[in-house]
């Protein structure tokens, strides 16, 4: 049975992001008050889509995300692929190793979350149970520096524009 977003928000943010932007898969744990070590930028939307402690687990919202949406990749914290293993493999089967990228935990995760679209906060409670998950479309990737706002965009090498 192929997958659906039921949930009419989620599915609003899902239809309505595009090439580039990144959404925020929160493990229940993920700090998200305006009072946390690392609150929540106001203008990240907030869905908090958690039912009862474990759920929605991860894996069943990046699943269906994967599976609904368009998304090309993953950013995860430096300290999943240890501490959080089968959620990592989820992320590897979905996206590939290669487009699974790692970044440093606090406060560089924390900054790209606040970069998100939204965030969307599972029930989970796995160590590191969290993902950006990378919007796009059949072309080429985008630069994780890019995404990091470390460097700028251009579609043509600077050697080749006239």
């Amino acid at each position: 049975m192929k997958r659906r977003i039921l949930n009419e928000r989620l599915a609003a943010i899902v239809a309505s992001i595009r090439h580039g932007e990144m959404l925020f898969i929160a493990d229940s744990g993920s700090g998200t008050c305006q009072k946390a070590l690392y609150p929540l930028d106001p203008d990240v939307e907030y869905l908090d889509v958690e039912v009862v402690t474990g759920s929605p687990r991860f894996e069943d919202i990046v699943r269906t995300l994967a599976e609904a949406g368009d998304f090309e990749g993953a950013i995860i914290a430096e300290d999943m692929p240890d501490q959080n293993p089968a959620d990592y493999g989820v992320l590897v089967e979905l996206f590939g190793k290669e487009k699974v990228r790692e970044i440093n935990y606090a406060p560089d995760y924390y900054d790209l979350r606040n970069r998100c679209k939204a965030v969307v906060q599972t029930g989970d409670v796995g160590i590191h149970a969290q993902a950006v998950l990378i919007a796009g479309y059949p072309s080429a990737d985008i630069d994780i520096e890019v995404l990091l706002g470390r460097k700028k965009f251009t579609t043509v090498p600077k050697k080749d524009r006239t």
